[in-house]
Formats: structure tokens, sequence, C-alpha cells
């Protein structure tokens, strides 16, 4: 199966800025393809997928997702077969489909309308009936074996961080950040609008997890904070500005770091903009996880030139 031990993903000192020092946790260094929080989500997946008596995975997501590309690469590299179904039947070729392609997965484009009943129990049973053979991975690794990999971000992380923050879709990964018990406050920045229900998510999956699965989970600190940062979404998901991709290049030109557009690059943002603003006191620490996502560059600068805007690291 996949080399889901011996990981690298450093620490970075990045700046001090308004007297806080940020730091990266460069998860997005695990693997060029199978990169950060979805090599974590992946792990126990695969490997209950070697349990089960299932022959083939099949899982979901958008044309960009950067779900998919990982699941592609790592049944590539398991030598598994691999299936998506994929949002949008007007959706042919890009990219990351093109990428997912080249590792061997099966690309199926259904209609949004379906798609949005994907995770209802009649859809799962209707594949279960139709496809015996497949092992279904949740759209971007969310459940609890994918929180499970999650907790594990933290577990090589020295303990004087004040503050760990991360950016949010699901809320999968930053499940796992709480669940981990480290001792800090923790931050969220989600990538799309309206994140206060993003922070309703979480917590409701993490009163549920820590109920049902007390002896194979980790506790939030008591005295945890949990914030949510809810201005630096730029439109909506994978939405970007002229704003945010200046942004994505000076800090390329100024630390040589690669930022993915949808999610780390909007929270980079924000904790900048954070720390001009006083948000978090002077003389503290914070960690950003660095959660990959870098293979979407392409896609998003193929939609940028379709508009003659200005590209990311061009």
């Amino acid at each position: 199966m996949l080399p889901f031990e011996n990981i690298n993903a450093p620490l970075q000192y990045l700046d001090t800025l308004n007297g806080v020092e940020v730091w990266l946790k460069r998860e997005d260094k695990i693997h060029p393809q199978i990169s950060g929080n979805k090599w974590r989500k992946l792990k126990y997946y695969f490997q209950d997928f070697e349990k089960s008596d299932k022959t083939e995975i099949l899982t979901f997501g958008g044309a960009f997702s950067n779900h998919l590309a990982a699941v592609a690469a790592a049944g590539k590299m398991a030598k598994v077969p691999t299936h998506a179904l994929v949002r949008g039947e007007e959706v042919k070729s890009n990219p990351t489909l093109d990428f997912c392609r080249a590792q061997g997965m099966l690309i199926e484009t259904i209609s949004r309308k379906r798609y949005a009943l994907k995770d209802t129990d009649d859809f799962k049973e209707g594949l279960e009936i139709l496809l015996p053979q497949v092992y279904q991975i949740a759209e971007g690794g969310k459940g609890i074996l994918g929180v499970r990999g999650c907790i594990e971000i933290l577990d090589d992380v020295p303990s004087n961080f004040d503050y760990i923050a991360c950016a949010g879709g699901t809320g999968t990964t930053f499940l796992g950040l709480l669940l981990s018990g480290y001792k800090s406050d923790f931050c969220l920045y989600p990538a799309l609008k309206g994140g206060d229900f993003l922070k309703k998510d979480v917590i409701a999956m993490l009163n549920q997890f820590q109920l049902v699965y007390k002896q194979e989970l980790g506790y939030v600190h008591s005295k945890s904070r949990l914030t949510v940062h809810n201005d630096y979404h730029f439109g909506g998901y994978a939405k970007v500005n002229d704003e945010l991709v200046q942004f994505m290049n000076a800090l390329y030109n100024q630390y040589q770091l690669k930022l993915d557009p949808v999610y780390t690059a909007k929270m980079l943002f924000g904790i900048f903009e954070d720390c001009k603003k006083g948000v978090f006191k002077k003389g503290t620490k914070l960690l950003a996880i660095h959660t990959g996502g870098l293979q979407g560059i392409d896609g998003m600068n193929e939609q940028l030139r379709k508009k003659s805007k200005q590209l990311i690291y061009d």
C-alpha cells in the first residue's frame, strides 16, 4: 500500500508581524501529489480499504478538486482502481481532471442536482447496489477516518504556540486539530461565505465525535478558544480577485512560498491583516497549517487567463 509513515512536514518561521511570530507547518511538503491535509485524510481510508473486500475506490468532488487529484495519485501508487463522480455535466477537461485521468482514474460527470444527493442514504445505497465492488470515500475525505488522520498533524509540534490557524472547507481538518488535545487557541479561516455555519458544523461534529469515540479520539483542551475569521473568503469558495493574486505573488517574491488560491492563500492573507489590526497580542506565536493543494494553481490560472487577469506565479 501507500508509504503513510516517515513523513516530512517541517515547521518554517515566516516573519514577525506587529509583534506576532508567524510560523507555517509545511504539510505541503509531505508528498508532491498527495500533499497536506489530503494525505492526512486518505491515510486511514486506504488502510480501511485494504482490510475490506472491495476492489475499487469511488469518491466525489468538483472539477478542480484537490481531493480527486490526491485520490487518483494515491490509487496509482497503491495500484488500486479509482473512480470519481464529478459535479457538473458541463465539465469535460481541465488540468485537474486531465491529471486524474493520467493517473488512471475513471471520471464520470453528473448533474449538479444529482450530485447534491450524494450524501443521502438513498444515493449511497443505490451506489452499493449498482457498484458493489466500490469502497466509497466522501467528498473531501470528510468523516471519522479523515478526522483521525488530521488529529496527527500536530503530533510533532512543540507546545509553545499560542494560536493554531487553519483554512476551512468541510471543517474536517480543523476538527482534527481541535481533537488533537494541543493546548492553544484555534483560529478558523473559512474559504467560503457564511463561515459561522462552518463553526456550528465543527462544534456539532466535535460533540458527536467526542461522545461516540471517547476511547479513540482526543479532547479539546478546556482552556482552548475557537474563533472564526469570516472576512477573507474573497467572494466565496474557489473565488479570487486581483488583490489576492497580487498578495500571493508578492509573498512568493518575498518568501519563496507558494500557496494554493482556494484555502491557504486566503488564510494567510487574513492572518497578515489580523496581525496589522492587532487581533493577536504582541509577543505571541501563531502556527498556520499549510494544507497543500498547489495542484489547483494551474486550473485557477486557466480561468484567470480567460478573463485576461493577472496570473499566479507566472
